[in-house]
């Protein structure tokens, strides 16, 4: 008899470490038992889910074997020495941030280099599951169910029904209450914010070499980079207003989108023949967790360091968000930041195992820093206001990153980066008039949710 595509092997295929198939992750292929109804998107499906007969798979593994990954992690060739030297002053203040040293052990690393290699088993087989389809097909199955739930598909693949198992079930340490918070603070820096995750967020992030080469595989950059920083804020926008990851809201619809078309540019560079196994695997899930560190603790750093406050509850808050943010998108529990401090010791590992810049750094942190004068007018007043913004943004960057990775970005040196430190005791001030005062807080609150607004 076929073995059964239950629960517990259906939210496997997320997690290769449970031993599925001595580690290799296949789908299944279906012997379908009918549509299955029910009273509510995620018990009628779970309860349906048992009734999918499978057969073994003779398609090509979604995830890597135990003795592939071995044989791609001894490849690799972007972990940095996280033992150097220049690492000291980094370290002393990881270790008052987390209040213990955060330098990590050698089996950590190890691990490390486990994740480095590792895609979105369930993603990649969505993606599997759209080319053996008729074109469109599978695009619009998994909007029939991001819209209205697995439950109102027809006969739905086995890969889709795998994905929404683990998409419709909701963790045990999710806080909604957290999420609220979260969004309301990120309301309340107002447009601060992007200033932070373009320039510090986003710029930091390009000096991973290795991190970044997906984004270098499209051409025209400087075209390009304006469009993703849209797409990135709105993105944003969207898991950042209150409520905006329930179940069928925006913020939801648009992670989990974005996770499949993640999977389809890591499928589309593995098979290009232009991908160097040393780098790892394409947008693989050790990065995947970074990027949630650049939405959270680094974003958070960029604007206490314009003088910014938020208290220590606001702070788990804004990790708690994006932990959820990350369980939805794919990334392996096992390395989803669980509190601040989880978050900081995660910041310091990836920063101090972080590939060496080169040359595709410089070219997006170009294009990033260009992406005012791209918006600009051709009125010569909008221009120079667009040179003006170039330059402070550059300055911001190089006021939290330092010379050395502004130069490895390409960015010129200005005497702007001395502006922003200047204006920390003025905000300073006002911070903590908002922090003493509710009223005052409710009231920048809702200036920032009219200012999204616009």
């Amino acid at each position: 008899m076929a073995p059964v595509l239950t629960r517990d092997r259906a939210l496997a295929l997320q997690n290769p470490s449970t031993g599925l198939d001595d580690g290799a992750i296949r789908p299944p292929r279906p012997r379908l038992g009918g549509r299955v109804r029910g009273a509510s998107v995620g018990t009628a499906r779970l309860r349906g889910i048992d009734r999918i007969r499978v057969e073994p798979s003779y398609c090509s593994d979604y995830g890597p074997t135990m003795s592939q990954a071995d044989s791609e992690i001894a490849g690799l060739k972007r972990v940095g020495d996280y033992r150097r030297s220049s690492l000291r002053f980094q370290r002393a203040l990881f270790r008052v941030l987390v209040g213990s040293d955060p330098q990590p052990t050698d089996a950590q690393v190890e691990e490390l280099k486990r994740f480095l290699v590792m895609g979105d088993p369930l993603a990649d087989a969505v993606v599997e599951m759209y080319g053996a389809l008729p074109a469109g097909r599978g695009r619009a199955l998994l909007d029939q169910a991001l819209e209205h739930g697995i439950d109102t598909v027809d006969d739905p693949p086995p890969a889709l029904t795998a994905l929404f198992a683990q998409l419709d079930q909701e963790p045990i340490w999710l806080d909604r209450d957290k999420l609220a918070l979260a969004c309301q603070v990120s309301r309340r820096v107002g447009h601060w914010g992007e200033l932070s995750l373009r320039n510090l967020s986003l710029m930091g992030g390009y000096l991973g070499a290795a991190a970044a080469k997906p984004l270098v595989f499209t051409a025209q950059l400087e075209q390009m980079t304006p469009r993703r920083l849209v797409e990135t804020g709105k993105f944003w926008m969207d898991v950042t207003t209150v409520g905006g990851l329930e179940r069928f809201a925006e913020g939801f619809k648009s992670s989990v989108r974005v996770r499949v078309m993640h999977a389809h540019v890591r499928a589309m560079l593995l098979k290009s023949g232009k991908w160097d196994p040393a780098w790892g695997r394409p947008l693989n899930q050790a990065d995947s967790m970074a990027t949630l560190l650049e939405f959270s603790t680094i974003y958070m750093v960029g604007l206490r360091a314009l003088g910014f406050l938020f208290t220590r509850r606001e702070r788990e808050a804004i990790v708690h968000l994006w932990r959820y943010v990350g369980y939805v998108m794919g990334v392996d529990e096992r390395i989803l930041p669980t509190c601040e401090d989880d978050a900081n010791r995660a910041m310091y590992l990836m920063s101090a195992t972080i590939p060496p810049s080169d040359d595709d750094t410089r070219a997006l942190g170009t294009a990033l820093a260009n992406v005012p004068l791209h918006f600009a007018g051709d009125h010569w007043l909008s221009q120079r206001w667009a040179r003006l913004e170039r330059t402070l943004r550059i300055g911001y960057t190089r006021y939290l990153l330092g010379d050395r990775a502004g130069d490895a970005l390409g960015l010129p040196r200005t005497a702007a980066k001395y502006l922003w430190p200047a204006q920390v005791p003025v905000r300073l001030g006002l911070e903590l008039v908002r922090a003493s005062l509710p009223p005052v807080n409710r009231l920048y609150v809702k200036l920032g949710e009219r200012l999204a607004a616009t």
